[in-house]
């Protein structure tokens, strides 16, 4: 119960934080940040007919790209709650990272590819319908990408990662589509083991509901159905390691992280260990979100560079 106790307070926070930005930004879109000095990131746009609008992304094209024919693997990065594609390069530096491990020599060139979704999506389509969120980054975004850009379209050349919820939205689309992606790697992932408290009151409790009953119709004032939540849960999904396909999975969170994460965390390691299923797992010092994954973005980035290669 402390554990369950301990999430809901993490996700009550995290959705009043939500609600407070809204206010913050009126109902209008993110603000966008200021982009680094040196950065080489693109940010376009792309018109998804499933929720009829254009959307956003950014597009990180190796150094050799411009003077090159060759195809690239590719990586596609997930944002976090209340962000947007920016956020990779502008809070996370990676582009910077990644420019440095290539002129290194430490790994080779891959492209990077961040689609910018409903900030509240958990890249998960909605159970009642009207908002296809998995569906655009799957249908929509990755076809899109490899059809515009030079990558290497094959399954042992593609990736996806992500932070906070875009770490839950990596896992649970890799999981769910594991024919797709070699590898998958996921930063203070918003993994949560179980909803059996209900300490939380007020104005968090009653976000956190609102958001999760909008998505998966769990319907936490009456009889709550879980059914949707669980097929679109990596805590469920990866007890099925055989339908995985020997995908490679990396994932890490801070030991202090601000909404206890690293629950989730453990438990995702200890099921895929039972299960004797391959992976990285580490919990190192530290918060949530950029503050704790950008001094381990480099980490990610070489682990999937060996996985494109076969290791």
């Amino acid at each position: 119960m402390k554990s369950s106790y301990r999430i809901l307070v993490m996700l009550g926070l995290l959705m009043s934080c939500a609600i407070a930005l809204v206010a913050q930004r009126g109902g209008g879109p993110l603000q966008r940040d200021p982009i680094p000095a040196g950065s080489r990131v693109q940010y376009k746009s792309f018109h998804s007919a499933l929720v009829n609008r254009d959307l956003n992304y950014a597009i990180y094209l190796p150094p050799s790209y411009e003077t090159s024919t060759k195809k690239y693997p590719v990586l596609y990065f997930l944002h976090g709650l209340n962000e947007n594609e920016m956020r990779w390069s502008t809070r996370g530096g990676a582009d910077a990272v990644l420019d440095k491990l290539v002129a290194e020599g430490k790994i080779g060139e891959f492209i990077v590819a961040i689609p910018a979704v409903d900030s509240q999506s958990f890249y998960t389509n909605a159970r009642a319908g009207g908002a296809p969120w998995e569906d655009v980054v799957v249908k929509e975004f990755i076809p899109m990408v490899e059809s515009t850009y030079r990558v290497n379209a094959t399954r042992a050349t593609r990736a996806i990662s992500g932070i906070s919820m875009g770490g839950y939205g990596s896992l649970k689309i890799a999981m769910k589509h594991p024919e797709m992606f070699s590898a998958v790697s996921a930063h203070s992932a918003a993994l949560v083991p179980s909803f059996d408290s209900t300490t939380v009151s007020g104005q968090r409790l009653e976000a956190f509901k609102a958001i999760f009953d909008r998505i998966y119709g769990i319907n936490f004032a009456g009889t709550q159905d879980l059914t949707y939540w669980e097929a679109n849960n990596p805590l469920t999904l990866a007890k099925d390691t055989a339908r995985l396909q020997g995908m490679k999975i990396y994932f890490d969170c801070g030991t202090e992280d601000s909404y206890g994460f690293y629950d989730g965390h453990k438990v995702l390691d200890n099921i895929l260990t039972k299960a004797s299923y391959p992976h990285e797992a580490h919990l190192y010092p530290g918060v949530h979100g950029w503050d704790f994954a950008k001094q381990h973005i480099d980490q990610s980035l070489l682990f999937h560079w060996k996985a494109f290669n076969g290791n």
